[in-house]
């Protein structure tokens, strides 16, 4: 039996419950690491006031706000996430970083330091705290619509021994901007699919009494903002969902669920008879487990290149995913095998008031999203395919 391996784990806001994104992964790919035998330290970079409540080993480091440019994601009690979600903050913060780095590696003396998120352009001095360890970094979305975010992106991933993107459509970017196959290791999104399972009638039929949606009605759960949706996406939705219900009035319902930090007051202005907005994790987790597809499109080519982690978690659930043709989304939605793919608001409106009405195909594709999910998307297989690529790495500076 191979040796377990010791793994510093580096990334943004990583804590020590779930609380939304991608972080949830990372949550269960520790305990997913513990539980094989591994042993995990975590480098949290971030300014959230975390009591220790549980035994999980992260160590906090404090980055350094500077606020650049504003972002019209983040709502005013959310306004220090602004100051630190940019390459301005992970800029100057590094030094802090390297040394937090450095202090681990001494204490926890790892076998391989992976990155859960890309700290910009000035990370390319990474090894000098990192030198003789193998290094490798996450790539789960692809921005290129920003001002020089390829030259930035390049210079990022210079000290990586592997980079890992998130899905087969992002490799390819990368192979596109001249990185060597051989430095790329595709590796998809993990779902604890024993966690994340087909809910029952009951548990459906109490989430929807919590909501005030009838247990007949046909539900349509939206979810904002995910890393690679903004503004556009919310409109083209509830354009769609406004379409929809003109279509059909009665026994269709649209929950529009927003994320603490990116509600704004007026978003509840969307809200109309057969449309409700809500804004809090307890109402996220019971429209989650009443509603039968999530519409999730996104619109902008440049920036997308890996299914959003909620989707991996929906399709688990036995939800099917709405969604619209942008690179990787093939990759999680075969139309006609857990969930569609369209263009138009118009024909999403099209796609939901017949999917309302055939309960035949309702049901065949939620249990093609359950079975893509375990296909494509186990937690398990995940984190045993950064295991071996870990290995691989170790084995070759032997």
């Amino acid at each position: 039996m191979a040796d377990p391996l010791r793994v510093l784990l580096v990334g943004s806001r990583i804590l020590p419950f779930r609380h939304g994104g991608d972080k949830n992964y990372w949550l269960d790919v520790i305990h997913e690491l513990r539980h094989t035998g591994h042993a995990v330290d975590v480098l949290s970079v971030a300014l959230d006031e975390v009591a220790p409540i549980s035994d999980l080993p992260i160590h906090y480091l404090r980055p350094i706000p500077v606020e650049f440019g504003g972002s019209t994601r983040f709502n005013a009690d959310h306004r220090f996430l602004t100051g630190t979600n940019n390459y301005v903050s992970k800029t100057v913060s590094l030094p802090r970083m390297l040394r937090a780095i450095q202090r681990r590696r001494g204490e926890f003396r790892p076998d391989v330091i992976h990155f859960a998120d890309n700290f910009g352009p000035g990370m390319a001095v990474l090894r000098l705290a990192c030198s003789g360890v193998p290094l490798t970094i996450s790539a789960p979305t692809y921005q290129g619509n920003r001002l020089l975010y390829d030259f930035a992106l390049k210079t990022s991933f210079r000290p990586f021994d592997t980079i890992v993107p998130l899905s087969d459509a992002y490799a390819r970017r990368l192979r596109e901007l001249g990185f060597p196959a051989d430095r790329l290791r595709t590796i998809r999104w993990g779902v604890d699919t024993e966690r994340f399972v087909p809910r029952s009638h009951e548990v459906v039929r109490m989430s929807r009494h919590s909501l005030g949606v009838r247990n007949d009605d046909f539900v349509v759960l939206w979810t904002g903002f995910t890393q690679q949706s903004a503004l556009p996406e919310l409109r083209f939705s509830v354009d769609a969902a406004v379409r929809a219900l003109e279509l059909r009035r009665d026994g269709l319902r649209f929950l529009f669920c927003f994320k603490e930090e990116h509600f704004q007051r007026e978003f509840m202005s969307y809200e109309r008879p057969g449309l409700q907005v809500f804004h809090t994790p307890s109402a996220f987790l019971a429209a989650s487990l009443s509603a039968d597809v999530l519409f999730s499109p996104l619109l902008d080519n440049r920036t997308t290149a890996a299914p959003p982690l909620v989707w991996a978690e929906a399709l688990a659930l036995g939800m099917p995913v709405l969604t619209t043709a942008v690179p990787g989304s093939e990759e999680a939605i075969v139309p006609g095998r857990g969930g569609g793919i369209v263009g138009t608001s118009e024909e999403a409106a099209q796609w939901i008031v017949a999917l309302a009405g055939d309960l035949a195909k309702r049901a065949a594709l939620q249990a093609s999203a359950r079975q893509v999910a375990l296909e494509r998307f186990s937690m398990e297989t995940s984190v045993k395919a950064y295991v071996a690529l870990w290995r691989q790495l170790l084995a070759a500076r032997r």
